[in-house]
Protein backbone atom coordinates (compact mmCIF):
# COMPACT_ATOMS: atom_id res chain seq x y z
CA UNK A 1 0.00 0.00 0.00
CA UNK A 2 2.79 2.32 0.92
CA UNK A 3 4.51 1.70 -2.46
CA UNK A 4 1.25 2.36 -4.30
CA UNK A 5 0.83 5.65 -2.46
CA UNK A 6 4.37 6.68 -3.41
CA UNK A 7 3.76 5.81 -7.06
CA UNK A 8 0.53 7.77 -7.05
CA UNK A 9 2.24 10.76 -5.47
CA UNK A 10 5.04 10.66 -8.03
CA UNK A 11 2.49 10.39 -10.83
CA UNK A 12 0.57 13.43 -9.61
CA UNK A 13 3.80 15.36 -9.21
CA UNK A 14 4.87 14.60 -12.79
CA UNK A 15 1.47 15.54 -14.22
CA UNK A 16 1.42 18.76 -12.22
CA UNK A 17 4.94 19.58 -13.36
CA UNK A 18 4.03 19.03 -16.99
CA UNK A 19 0.97 21.24 -16.62
CA UNK A 20 3.05 23.99 -15.03
CA UNK A 21 5.60 23.75 -17.86
CA UNK A 22 2.90 24.09 -20.51
CA UNK A 23 1.39 27.10 -18.77
CA UNK A 24 4.84 28.63 -18.35
CA UNK A 25 5.53 28.17 -22.08
CA UNK A 26 2.21 29.77 -23.00
CA UNK A 27 2.79 32.71 -20.67
CA UNK A 28 6.37 33.23 -21.90
CA UNK A 29 5.33 33.20 -25.55
CA UNK A 30 2.38 35.49 -24.86
CA UNK A 31 4.59 38.00 -23.05
CA UNK A 32 7.11 37.87 -25.88
CA UNK A 33 4.36 38.42 -28.45
CA UNK A 34 2.88 41.33 -26.45
CA UNK A 35 6.30 42.95 -26.06
CA UNK A 36 6.83 42.82 -29.81
CA UNK A 37 3.32 44.17 -30.45
CA UNK A 38 3.93 47.10 -28.11
CA UNK A 39 7.29 47.83 -29.72
CA UNK A 40 5.66 47.81 -33.15
CA UNK A 41 2.93 50.16 -31.95
CA UNK A 42 5.55 52.63 -30.67
CA UNK A 43 7.51 52.55 -33.92
CA UNK A 44 6.64 54.77 -36.91
CA UNK A 45 4.37 53.42 -39.61
CA UNK A 46 6.27 51.06 -41.86
CA UNK A 47 5.18 52.69 -45.09
CA UNK A 48 7.95 55.27 -44.92
CA UNK A 49 10.58 52.66 -44.20
CA UNK A 50 9.36 50.59 -47.11
CA UNK A 51 9.46 53.59 -49.39
CA UNK A 52 13.03 54.40 -48.46
CA UNK A 53 14.11 50.81 -49.00
CA UNK A 54 15.74 50.68 -45.59
CA UNK A 55 16.26 47.41 -43.81
CA UNK A 56 15.52 47.56 -40.09
CA UNK A 57 17.60 45.37 -37.83
CA UNK A 58 15.67 42.83 -35.81
CA UNK A 59 16.50 40.53 -32.94
CA UNK A 60 16.85 36.80 -33.70
CA UNK A 61 13.87 34.54 -33.13
CA UNK A 62 13.72 33.04 -29.64
CA UNK A 63 14.61 29.37 -29.39
CA UNK A 64 12.18 27.27 -27.33
CA UNK A 65 13.41 24.00 -25.89
CA UNK A 66 12.11 20.92 -27.64
CA UNK A 67 11.02 19.49 -24.29
CA UNK A 68 8.70 22.48 -23.75
CA UNK A 69 7.20 22.12 -27.22
CA UNK A 70 6.68 18.38 -26.71
CA UNK A 71 4.88 19.04 -23.43
CA UNK A 72 2.71 21.71 -25.06
CA UNK A 73 1.70 19.28 -27.83
CA UNK A 74 1.36 16.19 -25.62
CA UNK A 75 4.43 14.67 -27.21
CA UNK A 76 3.22 15.58 -30.74
CA UNK A 77 0.15 13.46 -30.11
CA UNK A 78 -2.01 12.76 -33.21
CA UNK A 79 -5.04 14.25 -31.45
CA UNK A 80 -3.24 17.62 -31.50
CA UNK A 81 -2.80 17.68 -35.29
CA UNK A 82 -4.74 20.53 -36.93
CA UNK A 83 -3.22 20.35 -40.41
CA UNK A 84 -0.86 18.51 -42.74
CA UNK A 85 1.33 19.65 -45.59
CA UNK A 86 4.23 18.63 -47.78
CA UNK A 87 6.82 19.80 -45.27
CA UNK A 88 5.01 20.08 -41.95
CA UNK A 89 2.44 18.62 -39.63
CA UNK A 90 0.79 21.41 -37.63
CA UNK A 91 -0.10 20.89 -33.98
CA UNK A 92 -2.17 22.92 -31.55
CA UNK A 93 0.27 24.01 -28.85
CA UNK A 94 -0.23 26.76 -26.28
CA UNK A 95 -3.38 28.91 -26.63
CA UNK A 96 -3.19 30.93 -29.83
CA UNK A 97 0.01 29.17 -30.94
CA UNK A 98 0.61 26.39 -33.46
CA UNK A 99 3.72 24.22 -33.76
CA UNK A 100 4.73 23.39 -37.34
CA UNK A 101 6.78 20.22 -37.04
CA UNK A 102 8.85 19.32 -40.10
CA UNK A 103 8.27 15.73 -41.13
CA UNK A 104 11.10 13.78 -39.45
CA UNK A 105 12.11 11.98 -42.66
CA UNK A 106 12.94 15.35 -44.23
CA UNK A 107 15.28 16.13 -41.34
CA UNK A 108 16.86 12.70 -40.97
CA UNK A 109 17.20 12.22 -44.73
CA UNK A 110 19.22 15.40 -45.16
CA UNK A 111 23.01 14.92 -45.02
CA UNK A 112 23.41 18.26 -43.27
CA UNK A 113 20.70 17.63 -40.73
CA UNK A 114 18.43 20.29 -42.21
CA UNK A 115 19.43 22.90 -39.65
CA UNK A 116 17.71 26.26 -39.52
CA UNK A 117 19.84 28.69 -41.57
CA UNK A 118 20.71 32.17 -40.34
CA UNK A 119 18.03 33.66 -42.62
CA UNK A 120 15.30 31.73 -40.79
CA UNK A 121 16.75 32.45 -37.35
CA UNK A 122 16.53 36.19 -38.06
CA UNK A 123 12.83 36.30 -39.08
CA UNK A 124 11.76 38.22 -35.97
CA UNK A 125 10.13 41.12 -37.83
CA UNK A 126 7.87 43.46 -35.84
CA UNK A 127 4.23 42.32 -35.80
CA UNK A 128 1.89 43.72 -38.45
CA UNK A 129 -1.87 43.27 -38.96
CA UNK A 130 -1.30 41.72 -42.40
CA UNK A 131 1.48 39.29 -41.46
CA UNK A 132 1.08 36.00 -39.59
CA UNK A 133 3.89 36.21 -37.07
CA UNK A 134 6.60 33.58 -36.62
CA UNK A 135 7.02 33.39 -32.84
CA UNK A 136 10.01 31.11 -32.33
CA UNK A 137 11.99 28.03 -33.29
CA UNK A 138 12.73 24.70 -31.67
CA UNK A 139 15.09 21.94 -32.70
CA UNK A 140 16.58 18.71 -31.45
CA UNK A 141 17.86 15.41 -32.85
CA UNK A 142 15.66 14.71 -35.89
CA UNK A 143 13.27 17.57 -35.02
CA UNK A 144 12.75 21.03 -36.52
CA UNK A 145 9.73 23.01 -35.28
CA UNK A 146 8.52 26.51 -36.17
CA UNK A 147 6.12 28.19 -33.73
CA UNK A 148 3.57 30.50 -35.34
CA UNK A 149 0.44 32.40 -34.40
CA UNK A 150 -2.56 30.14 -34.84
CA UNK A 151 -5.37 30.96 -37.25
CA UNK A 152 -8.82 31.90 -35.94
CA UNK A 153 -11.83 29.79 -36.82
CA UNK A 154 -12.94 30.49 -40.37
CA UNK A 155 -9.51 31.44 -41.73
CA UNK A 156 -8.75 29.83 -45.08
CA UNK A 157 -6.03 30.18 -47.70
CA UNK A 158 -6.77 32.23 -50.79
CA UNK A 159 -6.47 29.27 -53.14
CA UNK A 160 -9.56 27.78 -51.45
CA UNK A 161 -11.53 31.02 -51.78
CA UNK A 162 -10.89 31.77 -55.44
CA UNK A 163 -13.31 28.95 -56.39
CA UNK A 164 -11.15 27.42 -59.08
CA UNK A 165 -12.81 24.05 -58.66
CA UNK A 166 -15.35 22.16 -56.55
CA UNK A 167 -13.05 22.05 -53.52
CA UNK A 168 -14.12 25.51 -52.39
CA UNK A 169 -17.80 24.70 -52.82
CA UNK A 170 -17.30 21.56 -50.73
CA UNK A 171 -16.15 23.80 -47.87
CA UNK A 172 -19.07 26.22 -48.37
CA UNK A 173 -16.78 29.13 -49.23
CA UNK A 174 -18.57 31.72 -51.40
CA UNK A 175 -17.00 33.55 -54.33
CA UNK A 176 -15.37 36.89 -53.53
CA UNK A 177 -17.00 40.18 -54.50
CA UNK A 178 -14.90 42.93 -56.09
CA UNK A 179 -14.82 44.85 -52.81
CA UNK A 180 -13.53 41.76 -51.01
CA UNK A 181 -10.90 41.12 -53.69
CA UNK A 182 -9.73 44.73 -53.36
CA UNK A 183 -9.41 44.25 -49.58
CA UNK A 184 -7.45 41.00 -50.00
CA UNK A 185 -5.07 42.55 -52.55
CA UNK A 186 -4.47 45.66 -50.42
CA UNK A 187 -3.93 43.66 -47.23
CA UNK A 188 -1.46 41.29 -48.87
CA UNK A 189 0.40 44.25 -50.39
CA UNK A 190 0.66 45.96 -47.00
CA UNK A 191 1.99 42.79 -45.41
CA UNK A 192 4.59 42.29 -48.12
CA UNK A 193 5.65 45.96 -47.95
CA UNK A 194 6.13 45.52 -44.19
CA UNK A 195 8.37 42.49 -44.67
CA UNK A 196 10.45 44.31 -47.29
CA UNK A 197 10.76 47.35 -45.01
CA UNK A 198 12.44 45.08 -42.46
CA UNK A 199 14.76 43.36 -44.88
CA UNK A 200 12.78 40.12 -45.32
CA UNK A 201 11.81 38.74 -48.72
CA UNK A 202 8.89 36.33 -48.59
CA UNK A 203 10.11 34.02 -51.35
CA UNK A 204 6.82 32.12 -51.76
CA UNK A 205 4.07 34.66 -52.51
CA UNK A 206 1.42 32.16 -53.58
CA UNK A 207 -2.35 31.96 -53.00
CA UNK A 208 -1.83 29.14 -50.47
CA UNK A 209 0.29 31.53 -48.38
CA UNK A 210 -2.34 34.29 -48.30
CA UNK A 211 -4.73 33.75 -45.41
CA UNK A 212 -8.19 35.35 -45.50
CA UNK A 213 -11.02 35.25 -43.01
CA UNK A 214 -14.53 34.13 -43.95
CA UNK A 215 -17.27 32.44 -41.96
CA UNK A 216 -18.46 28.97 -42.89
CA UNK A 217 -21.99 28.78 -44.12
CA UNK A 218 -23.93 31.87 -45.10
CA UNK A 219 -21.76 34.30 -47.01
CA UNK A 220 -18.35 35.81 -46.46
CA UNK A 221 -17.74 37.72 -43.25
CA UNK A 222 -14.83 40.10 -43.45
CA UNK A 223 -13.05 41.78 -40.61
CA UNK A 224 -11.69 45.30 -40.48
CA UNK A 225 -9.67 46.15 -43.59
CA UNK A 226 -6.32 45.76 -41.85
CA UNK A 227 -7.22 42.32 -40.51
CA UNK A 228 -8.86 40.72 -43.55
CA UNK A 229 -5.67 39.30 -45.06
CA UNK A 230 -2.49 37.81 -43.59
CA UNK A 231 0.67 36.68 -45.36
CA UNK A 232 1.99 33.41 -43.97
CA UNK A 233 5.15 31.29 -44.14
CA UNK A 234 7.46 34.16 -45.04
CA UNK A 235 11.22 33.77 -45.33
CA UNK A 236 11.21 29.96 -45.52
CA UNK A 237 11.86 29.48 -49.26
CA UNK A 238 15.59 28.74 -49.02
CA UNK A 239 15.14 26.42 -46.02
CA UNK A 240 12.29 24.41 -47.58
CA UNK A 241 13.53 24.32 -51.17
CA UNK A 242 17.20 23.76 -50.22
CA UNK A 243 18.24 26.75 -52.31
CA UNK A 244 21.52 28.60 -51.82
CA UNK A 245 20.35 31.80 -53.51
CA UNK A 246 18.55 34.31 -51.34
CA UNK A 247 14.97 35.32 -52.03
CA UNK A 248 14.78 38.80 -53.55
CA UNK A 249 12.24 41.56 -53.06
CA UNK A 250 11.84 42.11 -56.81
CA UNK A 251 10.87 38.46 -57.24
CA UNK A 252 8.26 38.91 -54.49
CA UNK A 253 6.81 41.81 -56.51
CA UNK A 254 6.55 39.57 -59.57
CA UNK A 255 4.86 36.80 -57.60
CA UNK A 256 2.49 39.29 -55.98
CA UNK A 257 1.52 40.52 -59.45
CA UNK A 258 0.72 36.93 -60.40
CA UNK A 259 -1.53 36.54 -57.33
CA UNK A 260 -3.22 39.87 -58.16
CA UNK A 261 -3.92 38.62 -61.69
CA UNK A 262 -5.47 35.47 -60.22
CA UNK A 263 -7.68 37.62 -57.99
CA UNK A 264 -8.83 39.80 -60.89
CA UNK A 265 -9.38 37.03 -63.43
CA UNK A 266 -10.44 34.11 -61.24
CA UNK A 267 -8.01 31.94 -63.21
CA UNK A 268 -4.95 29.97 -62.16
CA UNK A 269 -1.47 31.27 -62.95
CA UNK A 270 -0.81 28.06 -64.87
CA UNK A 271 2.93 28.46 -65.27
CA UNK A 272 2.64 31.95 -66.76
CA UNK A 273 -0.05 31.23 -69.34
CA UNK A 274 -2.38 33.56 -67.46
CA UNK A 275 0.04 36.44 -68.09
CA UNK A 276 0.29 35.47 -71.79
CA UNK A 277 -3.45 35.91 -72.07
CA UNK A 278 -4.20 38.79 -69.68
CA UNK A 279 -1.31 41.25 -70.09
CA UNK A 280 -1.95 42.15 -73.75
CA UNK A 281 -5.57 43.01 -72.87
CA UNK A 282 -4.50 45.18 -69.92
CA UNK A 283 -1.73 46.86 -71.89
CA UNK A 284 -4.18 47.62 -74.67
CA UNK A 285 -6.66 49.28 -72.30
CA UNK A 286 -9.12 46.39 -72.35
CA UNK A 287 -8.88 45.35 -68.69
CA UNK A 288 -12.61 44.58 -68.59
CA UNK A 289 -11.97 41.65 -70.93
CA UNK A 290 -10.03 39.74 -68.27
CA UNK A 291 -12.19 40.32 -65.18
CA UNK A 292 -13.91 37.43 -63.38
CA UNK A 293 -17.41 38.71 -64.15
CA UNK A 294 -18.89 35.20 -63.96
CA UNK A 295 -18.28 34.93 -60.21
CA UNK A 296 -17.89 38.55 -59.07
CA UNK A 297 -20.28 40.19 -61.52
CA UNK A 298 -19.71 43.04 -63.95
CA UNK A 299 -18.58 46.40 -62.52
CA UNK A 300 -21.58 48.29 -61.20
CA UNK A 301 -20.67 51.55 -62.95
CA UNK A 302 -17.86 53.40 -64.70
CA UNK A 303 -16.30 54.41 -61.41
CA UNK A 304 -15.94 50.78 -60.29
CA UNK A 305 -14.63 49.84 -63.73
CA UNK A 306 -11.90 52.48 -63.35
CA UNK A 307 -10.95 51.10 -59.92
CA UNK A 308 -10.58 47.58 -61.30
CA UNK A 309 -8.63 48.84 -64.32
CA UNK A 310 -6.26 50.60 -61.94
CA UNK A 311 -5.68 47.35 -60.02
CA UNK A 312 -5.09 45.58 -63.33
CA UNK A 313 -2.44 48.14 -64.29
CA UNK A 314 -0.69 47.44 -60.98
CA UNK A 315 -0.58 43.74 -61.90
CA UNK A 316 0.82 44.70 -65.30
CA UNK A 317 3.59 46.78 -63.70
CA UNK A 318 4.50 43.93 -61.31
CA UNK A 319 4.49 41.10 -63.85
CA UNK A 320 5.11 42.89 -67.14
CA UNK A 321 8.39 44.58 -66.21
CA UNK A 322 11.81 43.12 -65.54
CA UNK A 323 13.30 43.25 -62.05
CA UNK A 324 14.90 46.67 -62.47
CA UNK A 325 11.66 48.30 -63.62
CA UNK A 326 9.18 46.76 -61.21
CA UNK A 327 7.60 49.05 -58.61
CA UNK A 328 8.44 48.62 -54.95
CA UNK A 329 5.85 47.08 -52.65
CA UNK A 330 5.45 50.37 -50.78
CA UNK A 331 4.20 51.96 -54.01
CA UNK A 332 2.03 48.96 -54.86
CA UNK A 333 0.59 48.97 -51.35
CA UNK A 334 -0.25 52.67 -51.53
CA UNK A 335 -2.13 52.28 -54.82
CA UNK A 336 -4.09 49.19 -53.80
CA UNK A 337 -4.90 50.66 -50.37
CA UNK A 338 -6.31 53.68 -52.22
CA UNK A 339 -8.47 51.35 -54.36
CA UNK A 340 -9.64 49.59 -51.20
CA UNK A 341 -10.44 52.93 -49.55
CA UNK A 342 -12.48 53.97 -52.60
CA UNK A 343 -14.57 50.80 -52.21
CA UNK A 344 -15.09 51.55 -48.54
CA UNK A 345 -16.30 55.04 -49.43
CA UNK A 346 -18.67 53.60 -52.01
CA UNK A 347 -20.49 51.43 -49.51
CA UNK A 348 -19.40 52.98 -46.22
CA UNK A 349 -22.76 52.39 -44.59
CA UNK A 350 -22.57 48.64 -45.21
CA UNK A 351 -18.95 48.38 -44.05
CA UNK A 352 -19.77 50.34 -40.90
CA UNK A 353 -22.58 47.97 -40.06
CA UNK A 354 -20.32 44.91 -40.52
CA UNK A 355 -17.56 46.39 -38.35
CA UNK A 356 -20.01 47.40 -35.63
CA UNK A 357 -20.87 43.75 -35.05
CA UNK A 358 -17.36 42.36 -35.50
CA UNK A 359 -15.31 40.82 -32.72
CA UNK A 360 -11.58 41.58 -32.69
CA UNK A 361 -10.76 39.32 -29.76
CA UNK A 362 -8.97 36.63 -31.77
CA UNK A 363 -7.30 38.75 -34.47
CA UNK A 364 -3.82 37.69 -33.45
CA UNK A 365 -4.35 33.93 -33.49
CA UNK A 366 -2.90 33.17 -36.86
CA UNK A 367 -0.74 30.56 -38.52
CA UNK A 368 0.76 29.99 -41.90
CA UNK A 369 -1.17 27.90 -44.41
CA UNK A 370 0.23 24.47 -45.10
CA UNK A 371 2.92 24.61 -47.69
CA UNK A 372 2.35 22.75 -50.92
CA UNK A 373 4.89 21.65 -53.56
CA UNK A 374 7.26 24.42 -54.52
CA UNK A 375 7.66 25.70 -58.03
CA UNK A 376 9.28 28.77 -59.51
CA UNK A 377 6.86 31.38 -60.75
CA UNK A 378 9.55 33.43 -62.44
CA UNK A 379 9.82 32.97 -66.23
CA UNK A 380 12.25 35.04 -68.27
CA UNK A 381 10.01 34.98 -71.35
CA UNK A 382 7.16 36.53 -69.39
CA UNK A 383 9.03 39.74 -68.54
CA UNK A 384 7.30 42.06 -70.98
CA UNK A 385 7.99 45.74 -70.52
CA UNK A 386 5.09 48.12 -70.03
CA UNK A 387 4.74 50.74 -72.79
CA UNK A 388 6.33 54.14 -72.06
CA UNK A 389 4.10 56.81 -70.58
CA UNK A 390 3.05 59.22 -73.35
Amino acid sequence: MHDAAVVAAVHHTVVAGAAVAVVALAVALFLLWRKRRMAAARSPADGGAAASGSSASTAPLPVITLADVERATDGFHPSRVIGQGRHFAVYAAAPGIAAKRMHPHLVLGDPGGRRFPAAVRSLAVPPHPNVATVIGLSEGPGERVILVERAPAGAVSLDRVLVWDDAAHAHHVPALSWRQRAAVAAGAARGLAHLHAHGVAHGRVLPCNVLVHASSGGGARWRHANATTRLTDYGLAGFLDRRDDDARAEDDVYMFGAVLLELLTGRRWDGGRLADWALPHIRGGASMEVLDVVRAGAPADKAEARLLARAARVALACVGNDGRSRPGMAEVSAILSDVEAAYRRRDGALVGKEEEHDDYGDESRLSGCLLGPSRSIHKADMLLRAPPVM
